[in-house]
């Protein structure tokens, strides 16, 4: 699979992930095995979460289709950025997230950075 069609696979995986927030962040706490209601400033967190995503997917998606691969390479970048930065939150304070919460988090953002990172250079390089 070619970098622009990875870089799109993660961008359309991001815009899903975020919309999900967006309208459903309960899910995720029930998902991580908390069955009691999480407090509002953590669910109006996690939408604004599920934002950053959506539009970093949605950026991500519209740069890959306008063809400019310099372009397509930075928004890809940013977001293998957020990726890494989540992944290196998980682990610094990994103690305030369960244990679900905290694999959770490193097995969406290890992956996505990984692969964001892989897929800018080689936007960025022409390929």
């Amino acid at each position: 699979m070619d970098d622009r069609t990875t870089a799109r696979g993660v961008a359309v995986g991001r815009v899903g992930f975020g919309l999900l927030m967006l309208v459903a962040p309960r899910l995720l706490t029930r998902r991580s095995g908390n069955r009691q209601d999480p407090p509002v400033p953590y669910v109006w967190w996690l939408r604004a979460f599920g934002i950053r995503d959506a539009v970093l997917g949605a950026g991500t998606l519209m740069a890959l289709s306008d063809g400019d691969g310099p372009a397509a390479a930075r928004w890809v970048q940013v977001g293998a950025a957020a990726d890494t930065l989540d992944a290196a939150i998980a682990l610094v304070y990994g103690r305030e997230l369960d244990r679900r919460g905290r694999l959770g988090t490193l097995a969406l953002a290890v992956p996505a950075s990984i692969i964001g990172w892989k897929s800018a250079a080689g936007l960025a390089s022409g390929h």
